[in-house]
């Protein structure tokens, strides 16, 4: 399976030393239980404020040891600038992607992008977005965190793909990410369960994952049937065993033990026994 992963992180002057080395850890522990290789998954690191900046391309690590130093050696970063949410896309979109920076062509391509506060242009932002989405085809995770974004904020959502229940997400503060570890790996790559690991406080933060009552509501508005709701996030998970191009149908008789079982275990999205623990300083 191969997947080229981008995490677009904001590191403007809204936030503070640690809250960007927790957005690091995050990125730490997200990579750690993923396996790296140019036949694998790649990752590549964006930071933005009022400049863009790649810290390192999809190819520049090809083993989850070297990739894990370099993410570590970011948490030197000092915050500073504004939020240009929209620039940060268009980067990723024309520059991040390209053969010559490790993409490629047999690739999924999955956009993760954290910020904590509403961008300087949201309309920009949103359009860069939907360009990511429509032209490259990336599935693009949005991540909110603190209090200037809500999990109902109208940017995060129109920057996530849909829908928005499963590709966009919320937290309270940079130390609750730990608490979207065990929901956001499985999504980069179902193959991987990853490991409950300590350090995560156990107040869970406000996060959208896929629960019972919230697929319930998604379906509702968006006028479908709950079946086939959470067969289209069943989908997600038959494109990363069986190819891209595989299907879900959900009136199909597996599908609907699937989707039965999908609700039955949907709380396990938010296990609290999830842990995260910190990137090693360098």
């Amino acid at each position: 399976m191969y997947i080229d992963v981008v995490f677009v992180v904001d590191k403007s002057a809204s936030l503070s030393a640690e809250d960007f080395s927790g957005a690091i850890d995050f990125i730490y522990n997200v990579t750690k239980f993923i396996t790296v290789g140019s036949t694998a998954t790649q990752f590549s690191v964006v930071t933005f404020s009022s400049d863009i900046t790649e810290r390192f391309d999809l190819n520049d690590y090809s083993t989850n040891a070297t990739i894990l130093n370099a993410i570590s050696g970011l948490k030197s970063i000092t915050p500073s600038g504004s939020t240009y949410t929209y620039d940060a896309l268009t980067f990723v979109r024309t520059s991040s992607f390209l053969s010559s920076k490790g993409s490629r062509s047999n690739a999924d391509k999955t956009v993760i992008i954290l910020t904590d506060g509403q961008s300087v242009n949201y309309p920009r932002t949103a359009a860069e977005a939907d360009l990511l989405k429509t032209n490259l085809g990336a599935e693009v995770f949005s991540i909110g965190i603190g209090s200037a974004l809500s999990a109902s904020n109208v940017e995060l959502l129109s920057m996530s793909s849909d829908p928005d229940s499963y590709y966009s997400h919320h937290v309270e503060s940079y130390v609750d990410l730990c608490s979207l570890i065990p929901t956001v790996v499985p999504k980069i790559d179902p193959t991987v369960t990853p490991a409950a690991v300590p350090g995560c406080p156990t107040a869970a933060a406000s996060t959208s994952p896929v629960v019972v009552a919230g697929v319930a509501a998604a379906a509702a508005v968006a006028g479908i049937g709950l079946t086939a709701l959470i067969a289209s996030l069943l989908e997600k998970k038959v494109r990363g065993l069986f190819g891209k191009n595989s299907k879900v149908d959900p009136y199909d008789s597996m599908t609907r033990q699937g989707t039965n079982r999908a609700i039955f275990d949907a709380n396990a999205l938010n296990d609290p026994s999830a842990r995260e623990v910190p990137a090693p300083d360098v």
